[in-house]
């Protein structure tokens, strides 16, 4: 009883540790493969300005229009979120901005979206019920020439929808990051 006793012990010792030294190096590397942004020579970060079109052709149906709305009252601010912990001055604008050094403009769209069924995921699983998000953006620079563009989408069958706008703006953020990284 005795030996079974320190065995446990030792076990959850050993445990605890593993755990510490995880923890440890996952905080260190920053949980994930996230590169932080660039930034200028001077050491100033960048700044990204967010323009989220939120126009809808006049056929959408009703439901359909509150669907996209609450996508994007969910997607924009994740998206600013997303450029901040990467590490950008990011903020929302809503028309036209003097184009300054180290300022981009990022206009995203919604070309596609499908709530799927929370139900269909839940009880029938097996792709389901899926949840579909399709964009496109367009990274401006302080010329205002294009520097980037891409139609990110994602789906899932497991998870929330916001799950799904989540992995849109990564996709996003990444794209930049990539551009940036290429050359100011």
């Amino acid at each position: 009883m005795l030996r079974t006793l320190h065995t446990f012990r030792a076990a959850g010792v050993l445990v605890l540790g593993l755990l510490a030294m995880s923890l440890s190096l996952s905080l260190s590397t920053g949980c994930g493969s996230r590169q932080s942004a660039p930034t200028l020579a001077s050491g100033k970060r960048l700044a990204v300005l967010v323009f989220l079109d939120r126009t809808v052709a006049p056929e959408v149906p009703a439901e359909k229009l509150t669907q996209l709305q609450e996508v994007a009252d969910f997607m924009e601010p994740d998206l600013l979120a997303v450029l901040r912990d990467s590490g950008y001055d990011a903020a929302v604008v809503s028309g036209a901005v003097p184009q300054v050094e180290g300022q981009y403009t990022l206009k995203v769209q919604i070309t596609e979206y499908n709530g799927g069924s929370k139900a269909a995921r839940m009880f029938v699983g097996f792709g389901a019920g899926a949840a579909r998000l399709e964009s496109h953006f367009e990274l401006i620079g302080p010329n205002g020439t294009s520097y980037t563009q891409g139609s990110p989408g994602s789906s899932t069958s497991r998870s929330s929808w916001q799950k799904v706008v989540r992995k849109v703006n990564q996709e996003i953020v990444a794209a930049v990051n990539v551009r940036l990284r290429q050359g100011l």
